[in-house]
């Protein structure tokens, strides 16, 4: 009976130390050669556990991608490993790396997308900003699964790369970077704001269709709501919108536009022309902010039906009730310009 007693003592210390060696080369063995160095890692958006073992295993910051896995899922740090670029030093232990990993920060771009860009002008800052493909973001507009994300009624992105300052990490890609601009513009839009724009008729794209044009027309803050009260108005009358921005988009879109609008545009049969067509536009004519958005459910409570910029370098623009006294501010605010 003591020998049994004493052989059961000795195989258990056996797997004691058997279980801390193991427990050893699962955590802190490195990699046999040690190269004193930092490398840069880049780990992108979805990529498995066992790519991110090899990529470290490879490039010489850990030395068994078999006992990285299984060091990962005994501590659960499976979701403490986040994409980016980091900086890490080769011949780490893998409890090292993970702890490296779980605690580096990746390396993100800031980048501020202005109110009132048209979706192209708004890739054309991101391909610059991120090195990023702008053919493929422009093939994008017309996801379905990005369109599915902005909401009902769109046909294509436009209206919905949400301007806002945005941090992405280094290494995003075309889908991700947008996806992030639509999701952030779904989830600005609040359930109230619906139900406020049902009270004009308007779904979430009429809505943000009726936003851009405001977003187009002024900058100005203490002007939103009176643009707004004006676009309204002429929809209640059943008027030409005679919104110049919507003849801009157009032209644009045909690979005409020059930098002037002519009069012969606008005879243009097109459907974004407003001087031609009553109600709004097909879609957004630009990507508005909230302050636009928020504007077009608010609208100042006025009869004005027209207005003109008094182009004194201030971007104020006038209103007016009738058409006699908008002529005449037409007039001279044109001669300012004339004498400038």
């Amino acid at each position: 009976m003591k020998n049994i007693l004493e052989l059961s003592s000795i195989f258990l210390i056996v797997l004691i130390v058997a279980g801390i060696t193991g427990l050893y080369f699962i955590f802190d063995v490195s990699p046999v050669v040690k190269v004193e160095e930092r490398i840069e890692i880049t780990i992108k958006e979805g990529t498995s556990l066992s790519t991110i073992a090899d990529q470290l295993h490879e490039t010489g910051v850990i030395g068994s991608p078999t006992t990285f896995k299984l060091a990962v899922q005994l501590l659960r740090k499976t979701r403490a490993i986040y994409p980016g670029n980091y900086s890490l030093e080769t011949g780490l232990s893998n409890s090292a790396a993970i702890e490296a990993l779980a605690h580096a920060r990746p390396i993100e771009i800031t980048v501020t997308i202005p109110e009132g860009l048209r979706s192209d002008e708004t890739i054309g800052l991101l391909s610059r900003k991120l090195g990023l493909d702008s053919l493929k973001m422009i093939a994008l507009l017309t996801d379905s699964t990005l369109l599915q994300i902005a909401g009902t009624g769109f046909q294509h992105l436009e209206g919905t790369l949400f301007p806002e300052t945005y941090r992405f990490l280094e290494n995003s890609d075309e889908y991700t970077v947008l996806s992030k601009l639509v999701t952030h513009f779904r989830n600005s839009i609040q359930p109230e704001m619906l139900e406020k724009a049902q009270q004009y008729g308007f779904n979430l794209q009429k809505l943000i269709t009726f936003a851009s044009l405001v977003e187009k027309e002024t900058g100005r803050d203490d002007e939103r709501r009176l643009v707004s009260s004006v676009y309204h108005n002429r929809l209640t009358r059943n008027m030409l919108l005679n919104c110049d921005p919507t003849v801009i988009y157009m032209l644009v879109q045909r690979g005409e536009w020059n930098g002037n609008i002519q009069r012969k545009h606008f005879s243009i049969k097109d459907p974004y022309n407003s001087y031609l067509y009553r109600g709004m536009p097909p879609g957004p004519i630009a990507n508005p902010g909230l302050a636009s958005i928020l504007a077009s459910l608010e609208p100042e409570d006025t009869n004005y039906l027209y207005f003109v910029g008094k182009n004194d370098g201030t971007g104020v623009h006038d209103f007016s009730r009738t058409l006699r006294d908008h002529n005449n501010k037409v007039n001279r605010y044109q001669r300012r310009r004339s004498f400038r």
